[in-house]
């Protein structure tokens, strides 16, 4: 099927240089791909962001109340930690603190939550919280990931945008990140569209036929969670597909907010792109019906328009906010505020939100000593670095050799790259050891994070960064200075941080069929034993149980049956340990 689209060279870039045009009291960072604004020095910075193709998401919420700033990655990708970490110098440079309101995708969760470890590191006062709106994978499938954000997430933006205008000089951070949660806690979102949206440079593709629609789509380009054929009418989809999802609490698997008739209620209706306004505040009307017909709920606010977009996808979604239960809460926690109405209705010049209007305002410079990204650690753990660099160079050797059997793993649980992620990682390493310090195992630490989240990418690069900075961190609680040598018994302790580091931003446990599953046993093994080799052999028996139950986590736990291939992650990294091995 032939799809006629506007394409352009530089999509992305170009669309951000063109934003930062029409609002000039918005800065843009062309090579760091970052959108900030001025913030009060006694009041906290919010930071948002993600891959493109989400307009006015997130670059269209900067603003007076709303955020200070927004990272942007490529189309429908996470921003690497480089950008996030400058962006977060950026406004802390003029602020009291860093919010960082997450959209809970993998890649997203991973790579700011690196970022906000290293802003620590740094002596920034930053904190990560983590947004999930949608009920369209219930608690069952959505398990230990939890729920996906959705166009709530602009609601988040805006009432902890409030807060942090009028509260944050009082509050601080915590208080921030608490009123956030709060939002999140109150929210529900159902999406549902005719088709997949055509993103900018490549071939239009669809699985659905003409007489088909899909509920449950998330926001980039993966499928719903229902087919419905045929279509039906627009009534009958809101009606009975899905204001059920969003509101019946005897469905216990989505029934993630309680909502009473007497509750007070947000309705938002949001458009993915490709539906026309007159459409959108017709659907607005429709679903305020039904709530009252249906639920005997009669929405306090109805907001309509195009805030989280998936491109020109042909579909919408619909928000509920528990204002009533999300008002009480923040009544308790922050006497002055009575109501989150206070709080959605506040004043703010963001330019995608539209009660907002544009303000002229001077555009803050650029302080590039800020974006400087050089890796710097405490100096301490003394290490061989030739030993390190030939285990180095025999794990790369081996993760080459090994492939094309990780990458055929792939190919059946997952979307065929983790061999060619893995290469693209340990290639990085062999090719930079030279820049690597010769003399301080917690700076070399921080240094190949560094490199790995450059060079891999995605999710598991993220996975890698956080957990070889975690290590970093582990050298430097257990070592004393520079000159101690880093022993079996230290590094082994530095180990088990690295492990507890990463597992502040994945739920993936043993038995989840992740590279979890090889780690921990690693891990607890030479921890236990301080025997590399004993290590190495728990670390095989655990990736060989992948393949015995069914995947938790990523792109395999989308398959109908996983439960018979090894995770290739897991997979993998046994490989390279198995390459330290041959020369250890």
């Amino acid at each position: 099927m032939t799809v006629k689209s506007f394409e352009v060279s530089d999509p992305v870039l170009s669309s951000l240089k063109g934003f930062a045009l029409a609002n000039p009291s918005i800065t843009l960072v062309p090579e760091e791909k970052v959108l900030f604004r001025e913030t009060a020095s006694d009041k906290i910075a919010i930071i948002s962001g993600g891959g493109t193709g989400h307009e006015p998401s997130h670059a269209g919420f900067i603003g007076q109340g709303m955020l200070s700033g927004a990272v942007c990655g490529d189309i429908f990708a996470s921003p690497s930690t480089k950008q996030i970490l400058n962006a977060i110098r950026l406004v802390n440079a003029k602020s009291s603190g860093v919010l960082l309101l997450v959209k809970n995708y993998t890649g997203d969760v991973l790579h700011f939550g690196l970022s906000a470890e290293r802003a620590r590191a740094l002596g920034i006062n930053c904190h990560v919280v983590v947004i999930g709106d949608d009920v369209a994978v219930g608690r069952e499938k959505g398990g230990m990931v939890g729920r996906r954000a959705l166009a709530g997430t602009v609601l988040v933006h805006k009432i902890t945008g409030a807060f942090a205008e009028a509260h944050s000089a009082k509050y601080g951070l915590d208080g921030t990140s608490k009123a956030a949660q709060i939002v999140i806690d109150s929210l529900v979102t159902i999406g549902s569209s005719l088709d997949h949206c055509k993103v900018p440079g490549r071939k239009f593709e669809t699985t659905l036929e003409a007489t088909q629609m899909e509920v449950g789509m998330g926001i980039h380009n993966e499928p719903g969670v229902q087919t419905l054929e045929p279509i039906p009418s627009t009534e009958e989809l809101i009606s009975k597909h899905m204001l059920p999802k969003l509101l019946d609490q005897n469905d216990k698997d989505r029934a993630f907010v309680d909502f009473k008739k007497d509750d007070e209620v947000v309705l938002l209706v949001n458009n993915l792109g490709g539906v026309s306004n007159f459409i959108i505040s017709a659907i607005a009307e429709k679903t305020h019906t039904f709530l009252k017909e249906q639920y005997g709920i009669t929405p306090k606010k109805i907001m309509s328009g195009t805030l989280m977009t998936a491109f020109n996808g042909n579909g919408f979604s619909i928000t509920l906010l528990n204002a009533t239960k999300a008002s009480k809460e923040l009544n308790t926690a922050f006497p002055e505020i009575k109501s989150v109405f206070e709080l959605l209705d506040a004043y703010t010049d963001a330019p995608g939100w539209s009660p907002g209007f544009f303000e002229a305002k001077s555009a803050p410079s650029i302080d590039s000593a800020v974006l400087q990204t050089d890796v710097k650690v405490t100096e301490v753990g003394n290490y061989d670095f030739n030993s390190f660099s030939k285990w180095m160079k025999a794990g790369a050797e081996q993760i080459i050799k090994a492939e094309p059997h990780i990458t055929q793993l792939d190919t059946q649980v997952g979307d065929g790259d983790c061999g060619y992620t893995l290469v693209a990682g340990v290639n990085g390493i062999t090719k930079d050891l030279n820049v690597i310090s010769k003399t301080s195992l917690s700076e070399a630490m921080a240094q190949v994070s560094d490199i790995i989240e450059s060079s891999m990418g995605g999710t598991s690069g993220g996975l890698y960064s956080i957990l070889i900075s975690g290590l970093s961190h582990g050298i430097i609680q257990t070592c004393k200075n520079k000159s101690e040598p880093v022993t079996k018994e230290i590094f082994a302790e530095s180990l088990e941080i690295a492990l507890e580091t990463l597992y502040k931003y994945t739920r993936a446990r043993i038995g989840s069929s992740t590279l979890i599953d090889a780690l921990e046993p690693f891990v607890k093994e030479f921890a236990s034993s301080k025997d590399f080799k004993k290590a190495v052999a728990a670390a095989e028996a655990g990736a060989k149980s992948t393949a015995t139950f069914e995947a938790k986590f990523g792109r395999a736990s989308y398959v109908s049956d996983s439960s018979s291939v090894e995770d290739p992650g897991a997979v993998g990294f046994v490989e390279f340990l198995k390459g330290v091995e041959s020369v250890f």
